[in-house]
């Protein structure tokens, strides 16, 4: 049976480890247990940021895509993202700056259901597109959370600071951790 509890065990661990364990949490986390529909909101404009869970240490977003959806090129402001999709196909293209600073892409990889990838900003910049064609869903940690992050801008060729939002912040678990 799928229950909200499962998110809680889930917030649970990540909150009493450090981020250098999450990559093996979500690799063990049965995710098959957690019914994610009372966090999903959707958008036929753009794919949605769904805050599940937020404090100082880390953020736990789902995701919603729609077919062809997708994010602009971005760094992470030096936080750590790691990226698990629940549901559907993501292309995650990798890029870098050149010596020219000019953008240039490195390589794309395609994410499936029950796989995990990793971000941060030694690894360059990145960009993720609902490649599946129906729905995609994704839950994202951030470690910690992230405020705003630089967008790259074709027009300007340049990067650009812009201040994230949730397009819902339906924080349904009760914990004793303070949040904000």
């Amino acid at each position: 049976m799928k229950s909200p509890e499962n998110i809680q065990e889930l917030i649970q661990l990540l909150s009493e480890s450090s981020k250098t364990h999450y990559n093996t949490i979500l690799n063990s986390f049965n995710f098959d247990t957690i019914d994610f529909k009372d966090f999903e909101s959707w958008s036929s404009e753009k794919y949605t940021r769904n805050c599940i869970y937020k404090d100082h240490q880390f953020e736990l977003i789902l995701l919603c895509w729609n077919k062809g959806q997708e994010t602009k090129i971005h760094n992470h402001s030096s936080e750590d993202c790691w990226v698990y999709l629940l549901k559907g196909e993501m292309e995650e293209v990798f890029y870098s700056l050149d010596n020219s600073n000019c953008l240039k892409e490195e390589f794309s990889q395609t994410i499936v259901p029950h796989q995990l990838s990793f971000m941060n900003d030694n690894l360059g910049f990145h960009k993720l597109r609902n490649s599946f064609e129906g729905q995609s869903l994704s839950l994202h940690v951030y470690a910690k959370p992230i405020e705003q992050c630089d967008f790259y801008c074709e027009t300007s060729e340049q990067f650009i600071e812009k201040q994230l939002r949730y397009d819902t912040f339906k924080e349904l678990i009760s914990t004793s951790k303070e949040t904000f």
